[in-house]
């Protein structure tokens, strides 16, 4: 098709939106956040809405070019550009947020929203949704989704995979598929095919809207700014930051380099030129947050710092916040180009890698400034440089393919939150071989097979008009977790049939456990199997948040390794997350990689009883505060003669067992709750359930008393997931059958809420129309 004709096409499908085809209009188009590669597209379409988006999808194939889908242009890894020409689908004119559901902890919203935008919104109601990427102000959701972004605040709260419940999405065919809704769960699918959607960079489907996880707002912030003499010291603080009770939600730091840059600069703040910077933050209830910020600021001394400032004033606190956030502007301001990279490593690497940077960038000649998301190891290492000078495209090039092998010969991976693009396919092989590569392959297959969306991006192979394999290699020997404990970065490698006794034995005298459990007895992989959530997935969330890598036995019994040693990863197809789940359709898995939490010295609970109204009341209020982020569990268990218990568990240093104590009695008092205090003695697990449903939170309390008053089961609400755990009583085959019964009688499976069950007793149903078709290829893949 010629340049005209591909023109009069698009503009015969996009009627009421623009066809930009000016060359001064393409020419912002033609490259991201990355600015030194440039890629002209054919033409750039902005849909006026989901229609004409799902219109140019489905007649892509006879455009005869590919198609990239692009939202403000903001990554930094050469992921939204057209690398073989063809079209740019800008999806600006989809940025309605179109709900808000303060009771059940979500919004919907349309994937060219600006994420500052739907802060804004938010205010008012007291939620907030956790990732802020630093291109807040313009990057888009869709974007978000897409590269899996993060943040200076996902140190405690997550990335973007962690709160997204649904995703609708137009597939090549120009079918619109909604993976999930408000319920977070898979809704009328088999296998979990949202899990697959994030992080994906436009390769697999166009993304029209979201359902996203919401949280309450916090009472109370404290921002910490301290200086330090050198590497070490700065390393210690952090080390002792992302191990304290007070659980810091970002703990950031710049090199020095990074600090003479600003304060060389009209942005100036009043830094010592020479020192390392420490940029950290706390938060939550007020009286907490209180009680724990001398503590933090002894952290930072105690580690040997020179300066220490704090304060919990707004304008205060951004004035600590500035050098942060000026510093990546400001490389845009003195070298004509940069590259900046986003590996994860282990902390215990962190000053090792560090040096390697300063030595590879000082033998080349060029300038080095870090600045980064410093507790979870994600690494941004900015090269300056200029792409007019023969040479130094190649030479920074080289570097990062150099970095990168380092950083997987440490345990690391090479993205933590810009995706691969275009910019990071060259370190593929370093991750990915063998069978391992060739199910990373087979995702775009199932969707985009000629690799028509978004070529060139994620794997070099993936090229249209030809390739999707990567050339045949010698097979190396597979590239799998061995067994370890990290008690720095609190991540361990345990076989799937660990038992509960087992893996306290192994964290406990380091000072750690995994809250995420279920059952006093039952393997690790039996608990797995029985439900997506824990009763402490209310404070840590999934337990896909908290198993990061497997090792993965195929149906052959050849095993690779999915996912990462490190917690955030956005490097390929998030296969951990979608086989997690996957009820054997496609293997099992034989270890698992966890992330374990620090014990902060108290267990404890409280069990506050009364009517069931009064009890859901309680919940519904404590959940709806920042008070939901600092109890391990609420669980709502509702008897069958309309009375229920609360039971709140609490893990936390002794000294503020106290400040939970007036918290829950006043809580109690206000409901006109009964109240008991434990102390010492943790919430009892009761055991993997028989069922496990997923619905929004406002609904599970409603769920809960259902499922309580069918005859021979109890039930337990971990309201503020969502989630309904239900225990049966009688011999095998009656619990079977009950079981069947209970779902037939309370799944919610209208299609627009993305509810969903799981049942050890009763199998899904099998997939139907398209699904099924994934599922077959899915699974021939999985088995060769």
């Amino acid at each position: 098709m010629t340049a005209e004709a591909l023109h009069r096409t698009l503009r015969q499908i996009v009627r009421r939106g623009r066809v930009l085809t000016a060359r001064a209009q393409l020419a912002g188009y033609d490259a991201d956040g990355l600015g030194y590669k440039t890629f002209p597209p054919d033409a750039v379409v902005i849909p006026a809405d989901a229609a004409e988006l799902a219109a140019l999808m489905r007649q892509a194939k006879s455009l005869g070019v590919p198609v990239t889908l692009r939202g403000a242009g903001t990554s930094l890894s050469g992921g939204p550009v057209a690398a073989q020409g063809g079209v740019i689908a800008h999806t600006s004119a989809l940025r309605a947020v179109r709900e808000v559901s303060t009771a059940g902890f979500w919004c919907e919203v349309e994937c060219g929203v600006p994420l500052n935008r739907l802060d804004e919104v938010l205010a008012p109601t007291g939620l907030f949704y956790p990732p802020d990427p630093s291109s807040g102000p313009v990057c888009t959701l869709g974007g978000n989704v897409a590269m899996n972004a993060g943040g200076a605040h996902c140190f405690r709260h997550g990335v973007t995979s962690h709160y997204v419940l649904g995703v609708e999405a137009v597939t090549l065919d120009g079918e619109v598929c909604r993976f999930g809704g408000p319920a977070g769960g898979r809704g009328a699918w088999r296998d979990d095919w949202k899990r697959l959607m994030v992080g994906s960079e436009g390769t697999l489907a166009a993304f029209t809207r979201f359902w996203l996880r919401l949280l309450p707002r916090p009472e109370k912030c404290w921002t910490y700014r301290a200086t330090f003499p050198d590497l070490r010291s700065a390393e210690r603080a952090v080390q002792a930051l992302a191990l304290d009770s007070s659980f810091p939600v970002a703990i950031e730091l710049m090199d020095p380099r990074c600090v003479a840059m600003v304060e060389n600069s009209p942005m100036a703040v009043g830094l010592p030129k020479d020192s390392f910077l420490i940029v950290t933050e706390i938060d939550g209830p007020a009286g907490l947050a209180d009680a724990r910020a001398p503590a933090v600021a002894e952290i930072l001394r105690a580690a040997g710092a020179t300066g220490v400032e704090s304060s919990d004033d707004e304008a205060a606190r951004k004035g600590l916040w500035k050098a942060r956030k000026v510093a990546g502007g400001l490389m845009g301001q003195i070298s004509p180009d940069f590259l900046v990279q986003d590996a994860v490593i282990p902390r215990s690497a962190l000053a090792d890698i560090l040096q390697l940077v300063y030595d590879e960038a000082d033998a080349a000649g060029f300038p080095a400034v870090n600045v980064f998301h410093a507790g979870d190891g994600n690494l941004h290492p900015n090269f300056l440089f200029d792409s007019r000078r023969p040479g130094d495209v190649h030479k920074v090039e080289e570097i990062s393919k150099r970095l990168m092998k380092r950083v997987i010969d440490a345990g690391g991976t090479l993205s933590g939150e810009h995706g691969i693009g275009n910019d990071k396919t060259c370190c593929m092989p370093m991750v990915f071989s063998g069978a391992a590569l060739r199910l990373q392959l087979a995702i775009p297959k199932l969707f985009n097979a000629e690799h028509r969306l978004n070529p060139l991006k994620v794997f070099a192979s993936r090229r249209f008009g030809g390739g999707g394999e990567e050339p045949a290699a010698p097979a190396p020997s597979p590239r799998l977790f061995a067994p370890y404990f990290d008690a720095i970065d609190g991540t361990a490698c345990v076989p799937a049939g660990i038992t509960p006794a087992e893996l306290a034995a192994l964290a406990a005298p380091a000072g750690f456990r995994f809250p995420l459990l279920v059952d006093d007895a039952a393997p690790l992989a039996s608990q797995v199997a029985s439900t997506t959530h824990a009763p402490a997935s209310s404070r840590f969330g999934a337990l896909c948040d908290n198993i990061i890598g497997m090792n993965w036995r195929l149906p052959t019994g050849e095993t690779i390794r999915a996912g990462e040693r490190v917690a955030k990863s956005t490097t390929g197809y998030d296969l951990p997350r979608f086989l997690l789940h996957s009820q054997g359709d496609y293997g099992e898995p034989a270890d698992f990689v966890i992330r374990l939490r620090p014990h902060t010295g108290l267990d404890g609970h409280f069990l506050m009883r009364g009517p069931e109204s009064a009890a859901a009341a309680a919940c519904a209020s404590l959940q709806s505060s920042c008070w939901v982020d600092w109890f391990d569990s609420l669980d709502y268990l509702p008897g069958p003669d309309g009375r229920a218990t609360l039971r709140a568990a609490v893990n936390c240093p002794p000294a503020e067992w106290p400040v939970f104590e007036r918290r829950v009695a006043s809580l109690a008092g206000r409901f006109g709750l009964g109240l008991e205090a434990r102390r010492g003695e943790a919430a009892p697990r009761g055991g993997c359930p028989d069922i496990s449903f997923k619905t929004t939170p406002d609904r599970a309390f409603g769920l809960a008393g259902a499922v309580a008053r069918e005859p021979g089961a109890r039930a337990m609400a971990v309201a503020f997931c969502g989630v309904v755990h239900a225990w049966l009583d009688g011999p095998a085959e009656s619990r079977v059958a009950l079981a069947a019964a209970i779902i037939a009688r309370h799944h919610d499976d209208t299609g627009d809420l993305g509810a969903d069950w799981t049942s050890r007793l009763v199998p899904r149903p099998p997939a139907r129309g398209a699904e099924a078709a994934w599922c077959a290829q899915l699974a021939a893949e999985f088995s060769r």
